[in-house]
């Protein structure tokens, strides 16, 4: 980057590196339950989403409701009293990936070798104060430290002048606070910003740390949660609807087949992108 954008990026910083965030959540806990038949457990978004603390995981699954509202879904109890999640518009799992997941529970497979590829937990990156590199940092350093100097001798200088003298002399006088904010607010303002980025970087590291804490619960599950997720994998049916939904068959023809996934893709962008 050029001085003019090293100055602007040490003082005012250089964006949001999370911006679409949102965009990417909503995407990823979509086709996490589509790939899952429509029908997950409230610790298998956990991953995604931003629980505050553990107990939340444990004992509170209201966390979930959000992820209702977005994709339409409803609670349902199974035979055991386990509460599960369907997700009716976004069911379009055949059988033979139903028994896949029935594996991974049954079997103590990896559960990242289960998610279809899919990103297994929701990672925020973590603000930069400055894209500036050290060289460029330290000229716009010593620009603010000359600045500065410049403000302070220039004060000193201006208290041994008489008050009667005009010109030059009177208008530097009226506009010498103008140049104190100024000297001041080049250091100041990327000081109260380095706070601020400390704050925010602390609280994504602790999203993130739960996040991929939920992530390794599921990896290898305690007996409990292991038949509360195939009791999920034997919930999800295989939906086969007319016009409105994609069911594979090798019976027809591959274009055909082709041409209705690229429509199936146009109504699941449409899902993500419904109003909250």
């Amino acid at each position: 980057m050029n001085f003019l954008e090293s100055i602007f990026s040490f003082v005012f910083g250089d964006g949001d590196p999370n911006q679409g965030l949102e965009e990417e959540r909503w995407k990823l806990i979509g086709k996490y339950i589509s790939s899952n038949g429509g029908v997950v457990t409230a610790e298998e978004l956990a991953p995604y989403l931003d629980l505050r603390t553990t107990d939340m995981f444990q004992n509170d699954e209201s966390y979930v409701l959000p992820v209702l509202l977005k994709f339409d879904g409803q609670p349902e109890i199974d035979e055991e009293g386990n509460i599960l999640y369907r997700f009716p518009s976004l069911q379009r799992t055949a059988s033979s990936q139903r028994s896949g997941r029935k594996e991974y529970v049954g079997k103590s497979k990896r559960w990242a070798d289960w998610v279809g590829g899919i990103q297994n937990y929701l990672e925020e990156k973590k603000l930069e104060f400055s894209k500036t590199n050290a060289s460029e940092r330290a000229l716009v350093i010593g620009l603010g430290g000359l600045n500065l100097f410049g403000v302070v001798v220039l004060g000193a200088m201006m208290k041994e002048m008489t008050i009667n003298q005009g010109g030059w002399i009177q208008f530097v006088r009226s506009i010498f606070p103008l140049l104190q904010v100024y000297a001041g607010s080049f250091f100041a303002i990327p000081l109260v910003r380095w706070f601020l980025v400390s704050k925010s970087n602390a609280e994504i590291e602790k999203r993130n740390r739960l996040r991929k804490e939920f992530a390794k619960v599921l990896e290898l599950p305690d007996i409990s949660l292991r038949r509360k997720i195939l009791s999920a994998r034997d919930m999800a049916q295989k939906t086969v609807i007319g016009q409105d939904r994609i069911v594979y068959s090798t019976e027809r023809d591959i274009i055909e087949q082709n041409v209705e996934a690229e429509d199936w893709e146009r109504r699941f962008r449409e899902i993500e992108n419904k109003p909250e």
